[in-house]
């Protein structure tokens, strides 16, 4: 029986708060004509501001493959299916009802009353217009194509019934739909590809009013959603705010309600100011160091297996993680999240050993050591990668660091096209698929355009993992997937990520392991 608890409350809520309004509106007039007056500030409040980390490049969900892309078109989209923050279950929203015809389709039932903000009627045909014409076949090539490669078909039965008929036997169709934010069709096809990127047409709980590039996004209720009493909040403006410090500033000086991704330094601050709290949540991202082990970008040391152990073996991973890190990481030794289907628990960590590290070099013929770069992109890794860099020295190996912060698109294209030198600190969010498969599969398929390992057994375990409907024998490979990246350190694992955001504590948020804040189910307290 699917789970519905956290919407169902949700809604009773708002419902219960709209009765509440119109008696406070006979208690207000009343205190008001006895000379008393009434003040709550955050009750008349009718706005909420969110500081986001990094700039906004589109605003199609499908020409971006940015987290920030997907936590706000939660609020400008619907998608299919909807995940509970808590337990990650996948729960009906547009699509009502499922069910497999057979190993290679599926079908899908749909509400009838969902509407895009101009007006034209949510069908089927938007499943089909979104899967096939603006991923598999967009022009230009969209970086959500490897999410949906599975996909064969989208047939559309009526306006309210579809079905998907995938390539092989596929299982997680249902994981894959959470974050299919449908595009109306004769909008899209209407305008201009220059003009769609600009401009968003949904049907989510907040209409699009205006995006000024570098600086903000801005939004307005949907006086139409289905969702009874959603959204809450009249007004939402997402600033583009990419340094954590200012982020903090804004926050406290009333400029923004809300800050995601600050860090754990920031946290002390907190008591000083007590309008504001802090969540802090595991999430199901990973953060690790990547190495070119095929020498696709260049011809380094580091496709000798011997130097990347001796690179994992002179870092300190738990004492940086510990002393560092703090409550911004918890322990991870593998290639996947505890909290992904697969996950290989009994893989041990890389033991701190720099006499081990450096009689790997001297084995390896770089007994004096050698250089490498590393990229960052993200706030969360310049502890990590500041305390390892001391520590690789210690070895004999010296660090080129090559910062990106800020800047994590071009460092996605630069992973893409192959230019990732040396060592390439990355982390991953999975798409929010609480599976294996979405963080092995996008690195280690020999088609898949952030390989650098280029292992043809590993591609063949994972290809074959991913068309497999039975549970035991894709657990088995996932498992011997995990070992093979772990010997062969392909990876080093530096840290699970966990997140802070900051927010005023008259709002009220929920946030969930797969990193998104349920910003268009927020409500400022009364």
């Amino acid at each position: 029986m699917l789970r519905v608890g956290f919407y169902e409350a949700l809604e009773e809520t708002m419902r219960l708060l709209q009765n509440t309004r119109k008696l406070g509106l006979g208690l207000s007039l009343g205190l008001a004509l006895s000379g008393l007056t009434v003040t709550n500030a955050m009750a008349a409040k009718d706005s909420m501001s969110v500081a986001a980390y990094t700039k906004f490049h589109t605003m199609e969900p499908f020409q971006t493959s940015a987290r920030q892309m997907i936590q706000i078109a939660y609020l400008m989209w619907d998608p299919l299916v909807l995940r509970e923050p808590d337990t990650g279950k996948i729960i009906p929203h547009v699509a009502t009802s499922w069910k497999q015809i057979d190993e290679l389709t599926w079908e899908f039932k749909m509400r009838d009353d969902v509407t895009f903000h101009n007006g034209n009627k949510l069908t089927a045909e938007a499943v089909r217009f979104s899967i096939m014409d603006r991923v598999l076949n967009a022009e230009p090539k969209s970086p959500r194509v490897s999410n949906f490669k599975w996909a064969k078909s989208v047939e559309v039965i009526d306006d309210t019934t579809f079905r998907i008929t995938s390539h092989k036997p596929y299982p997680l169709v249902l994981e894959q739909l959470n974050t299919l934010f449908l595009m109306d069709p004769k909008w899209t096809t209407e305008n201009s590809f220059e003009y769609v990127q600009g401009h968003a047409m949904g049907s989510g709980p907040y209409k699009f009013v205006s995006w000024d590039k570098g600086s903000r996004v801005t939004m307005v209720k949907n006086e139409n959603y289905w969702m009874k009493g959603i959204p809450a909040i009249e007004n939402v403006v997402v600033k583009i705010v990419p340094e954590a410090s200012t982020r903090l500033a804004e926050l406290f000086s009333g400029g923004v309600d809300v800050s995601l991704n600050l860090l754990n330094d920031q946290v002390p601050s907190f008591k000083d100011h007590t309008d504001f709290e802090v969540l802090n949540f595991a999430i199901l991202r990973i953060d690790f160091w990547m190495f070119d082990a095929m020498g696709r970008a260049s011809e380094t040391p580091l496709k000798d297996v011997r130097v990347r152990r001796a690179v994992a073996h002179a870092i300190d991973r738990k004492k940086i993680l510990d002393k560092l890190v703090q409550k911004e990481g918890y322990e991870v030794n593998g290639s996947t999240s505890p909290y992904h289907y697969g996950h290989d628990k009994s893989i041990t960590g890389y033991e701190y050993d720099p006499k081990k590290a450096k009689a790997l070099l001297a084995e390896a013929g770089y007994k004096d050591g050698f250089e490498m770069d590393l990229w960052q992109y993200a706030s969360h890794q310049k502890l990590f990668n500041q305390a390892a860099m001391q520590m690789l020295s210690k070895v004999g190996i010296k660090v080129n660091l090559k910062d990106y912060i800020g800047n994590t698109q071009q460092m996605g294209k630069l992973r893409r096209s192959g230019k990732i030198t040396g060592v390439g600190n990355f982390n991953w969010g999975s798409y929010n698929v609480f599976d294996a498969d979405m963080i092995l599969h996008p690195f280690f398929d020999l088609e898949a355009s952030n390989n650098y390992a280029g292992d043809k057994d590993l591609s063949e375990w994972l290809n074959t993992a991913r068309s497999s409907m039975d549970p035991v024998a894709r657990m088995a490979l996932y498992k011997k997937a995990q070992q093979r990246i772990h010997e062969q350190a392909y990876w080093m694992p530096t840290f699970g990520v966990r997140r802070f955001y900051g927010k005023h504590k008259d709002l009220e948020l929920a946030a969930g392991v797969d990193e998104v804040p349920r910003l268009q189910f927020a409500r400022w307290k009364q």
